[in-house]
């Protein structure tokens, strides 16, 4: 299976999103893969966690606007890099 992005929650059983984004980042295969967290737990301390794990954005669990952008912004982004990759 491919991914264009991923989505975690930060507070999961076993592993949580900081540490799921620290795998996805120490694999050859997917360190390049977005990754954005949902949280409940939005404070300057966790979001910069979230930025030392590799994610691409941290946004509030019940922010749905701002998820949605996060989203956009991600595609767009891959679009953009798909498109000078094949114009070189």
């Amino acid at each position: 299976h491919t991914f264009d992005i991923v989505v975690t929650d930060i507070e999961m059983p076993e592993m949580n999103g900081f540490e799921f984004a620290e795998a996805i980042r120490a694999d050859q295969n997917l360190h390049q893969l977005p990754v954005i967290a949902v949280s409940s737990l939005v404070s300057p301390a966790a979001i910069e966690r979230g930025r030392q794990a590799g994610l691409y954005d941290y946004i509030a669990k019940f922010d749905r606007p701002g998820l949605i952008a996060a989203l956009k912004e991600q595609i767009e982004e891959r679009a953009r890099a798909d498109a000078a990759k094949r114009a070189a």
